[in-house]
């Protein structure tokens, strides 16, 4: 194997747990997002070739990821189910407030979820990812003044629906 190519698989499985969150934050399903990142990771390894030393690694595999999660959305029906594997358990050793505690995740979770697909993933760059309103802006291929306004949007509409 070419230097340039273990270096690739390198990147690329240092990357692997940001690529399974992004999927999840993608699809709203953990099956969904573990086959979404299994096919990314497929198409990734197919086209290593494409991929330009020196460039953002992950902002080429997270382009390739919502590319494909684009054309799998023509093609397939999404599931709207709320999946509780994907909680994630509490430290506390109170069961009460691990149960309050993971009742609040799972409202906040449905509440993600149901913001549109764009709302959704400009909140995940850059509250989840931390990523730069710019960064956000290169990934999803929009300008960056339209990401801080889906960002003010959606953080908007969470805070409302945790009102209710």
């Amino acid at each position: 194997m070419k230097a340039q190519e273990t270096e690739f698989r390198q990147q690329l499985l240092n990357m692997l747990p940001k690529l399974k969150r992004y999927c999840y934050a993608q699809t709203g399903e953990k099956h969904s997002a573990d086959d979404l990142m299994q096919s990314s990771v497929e198409k990734a390894l197919r086209r290593w070739q494409q991929y330009q030393p020196g460039t953002e690694f992950e902002r080429w595999m997270y382009r390739l990821c919502r590319n494909h999660w684009i054309d799998t959305m023509r093609t397939e029906k999404i599931s709207d189910e709320l999946n509780d594997d994907i909680m994630v358990a509490s430290d506390v050793e109170n069961p009460e407030q691990q149960a309050l505690t993971q009742a609040a995740l799972r409202h906040m979770q449905i509440h993600f979820n149901a913001l549109s697909e764009g709302l959704r993933m400009v909140l995940y760059l850059v509250a989840v990812e931390g990523r730069s309103y710019q960064e956000a802006a290169d990934i999803l291929d929009i300008p960056a003044g339209t990401v801080m306004s889906r960002l003010a949007r959606a953080r908007k509409q969470l805070a409302e629906a945790s009102q209710r």
